[in-house]
């Protein structure tokens, strides 16, 4: 009989292995994301489930591994041709659609959930980023060109970075590292990197990325090295590992085409190994008794929810005025902008480990995603289609 926990390297691996390996399947069949039954999945099988893994070295490792790598995709993956052409009105975006969540988030976390304000900005930061989880609907619907829609992906850049920046001195004041010296590397340490990373890193690339005759191992080696080299930085410089993958990721961009081999082999190497080990450890962290255990519950996913969709909708409605979009072209921006994932789940984490937020918000958060997951796609379909029509009547 085994041990459970597992404690054999051996045997934790097979256990992922086989639980990642159910998951596309499932999802086809629930029409579920997978990302939120990764999650769920890892609930089941954690400690406070069936008790078949815990979050130890093996697992943290993974963890850690594949949140760099959601960070680097993030980066490499953001059409920077939208970001400069409509940069000003991305720009404005960006910022009031982490602005509105993030002032709402704090009120919230602080008159509503009685936290302390480092707590309350956390749960800003729980309603500030989003991620373009339905953006394969707008491919699918021809509606790329469109500049609302270049105007939402280019604001979601802006939004992660500022989500980032803020996260780090978050950070700092839960480790107590946050003054003069953590001010000056922001304001110094950080720019020089950014400057450097995006002065070298795309240099090499031409060289040994653009090669159509090169050595794929080679490359995939040097993206590797890229994102560890420029998160280790960041590290020393008091910052989240996860903004240094980030800079990785914006840096080796333009070198990396969006269907080039190289890309692929990225986005398998990650989408199959390391970012579903995190979303299945983050599933063990959860404790899926707290979500049904009280009316409580119940009210902090609702009112997380609610904020969030008001925050996002406010920003959206100032844009749609600003800029003459329609009523339609404002409700498809809405859309792509409400799902949440990877970095709320991050934010989450950090905030729970150093006990920023109570134990029932964290594990309210994963409903919290679940619904905007949902809510986020279902929107994002019924509009793209209008939309599609109204261009073809």
């Amino acid at each position: 009989m085994f041990d459970l926990p597992l404690k054999d390297p051996i045997l934790i691996v097979a256990l992922l292995l086989v639980l990642i390996g159910m998951v596309p399947f499932l999802a086809r069949q629930l029409r579920l994301p997978s990302i939120v039954l990764l999650i769920l999945v890892g609930m089941g099988a954690g400690t406070h489930g069936l008790g078949l893994i815990a979050r130890d070295a093996q697992l943290i490792l993974l963890e850690k591994i594949g949140l760099l790598y959601i960070m680097l995709l993030a980066g490499v993956q953001i059409d920077l041709g939208n970001l400069r052409r409509l940069g000003l009105r991305s720009l404005i975006f960006g910022v009031l659609t982490f602005l509105v969540p993030f002032g709402l988030g704090i009120v919230l976390g602080y008159f509503g959930f009685g936290l302390s304000m480092t707590g309350a900005c956390v749960v800003g930061l729980l309603l500030s980023p989003h991620v373009l989880l339905a953006y394969p609907t707008v491919i699918r619907q021809g509606l790329t060109q469109e500049e609302f829609i270049g105007v939402t992906v280019g604001a979601t850049v802006v939004t992660s970075f500022l989500t980032l920046l803020v996260f780090s001195m978050i950070q700092a004041a839960a480790l107590g590292t946050l003054g003069p010296g953590f001010t000056l590397k922001i304001v110094l340490g950080l720019p020089v990197l950014i400057g450097l990373s995006f002065w070298i890193i795309p240099r090499w690339g031409d060289q040994l990325l653009k090669d159509p005759q090169g050595d794929l191992r080679s490359q995939f080696i040097f993206v590797l090295a890229t994102l560890f080299v420029v998160a280790g930085m960041t590290t020393l410089l008091g910052i989240d590992a996860i903004v240094g993958a980030f800079i990785a990721g914006l840096a080796l961009n333009p070198a990396i085409p969006l269907h080039s081999p190289l890309m692929q082999r990225v986005e398998f190497v990650g989408n199959s190994l390391f970012i579903p080990s995190f979303l299945i450890s983050v599933g063990v962290l959860c404790n899926p008794r707290v979500l049904g255990s009280s009316v409580e519950v119940v009210g902090i996913t609702l009112a997380l929810t609610l904020v969030s969709f008001l925050g996002k909708a406010i920003a959206t409605g100032i844009v749609r005025h600003l800029f003459g979009y329609s009523v339609l072209q404002g409700m498809a921006m809405l859309s792509l902008t409400i799902a949440r994932a990877a970095l709320v789940l991050v934010i989450a984490l950090f905030a729970r480990n150093y006990e920023l937020i109570s134990e029932v918000i964290f594990n309210v958060t994963v409903a919290y995603i679940l619904l905007t997951c949902l809510v986020g796609s279902a929107l994002t379909e019924w509009t793209t289609v209008k939309l599609r029509s109204e261009a073809s009547a």
